[in-house]
């Protein structure tokens, strides 16, 4: 079990199941599955969750700025998108998986890893970096889809 806990959920707890369910893990796993409780309880505890959420807000705040520049009308064009596709793909995953991982462990039911959570950033400001991230993301992946489209047209 300790094998496939630490292959699969090194840093995700909270898993989506079905359009919007669920499961935290510390919670489900706790009550039925008392091998599988301990070895997640070996990846997550309190210091390396606030490594996590420190890490992800960090990567927000740079993907936020990185969106910013590439989102202003005119600045990203097909000969830069075709020039840089690496650079623009990464800045897309990192995102993505940044506002993934905030959004679902912002749902985590263990009151304790919640309020670690929580407590480790503003909050109010962290919903507006969360929302933004969530405009932005969606302004670049529009440009981003007209101008391949475009280019195989």
């Amino acid at each position: 079990m300790r094998e496939i806990v630490d292959k699969h959920f090194p840093d995700n707890w909270v898993v989506p199941i079905y359009q919007g369910h669920l499961v935290d893990l510390t919670v489900y796993w706790n009550e039925s599955y008392q091998a599988a409780s301990r070895a997640l309880s070996n990846n997550i505890f309190p210091d390396q969750i606030k490594q996590l959420v420190f890490r992800h807000y960090t990567v927000l705040n740079q993907t936020i700025k990185k969106l910013d520049k590439y989102t202003i009308e005119g600045a990203l064009i097909e000969e830069v998108a075709l020039d840089h596709t690496k650079e623009l793909m990464n800045c897309l995953r990192d995102a993505n998986v940044t506002l993934r991982w905030l959004m679902l462990h912002k749902n985590c039911q263990n009151k304790k890893l919640k309020d670690i959570i929580d407590d480790t950033a503003n909050k109010a400001a962290r919903e507006k970096d969360i929302v933004r991230l969530i405009l932005n993301l969606s302004k670049f992946e529009n440009i981003m889809k007209s101008i391949f489209t475009n280019l195989v047209d």
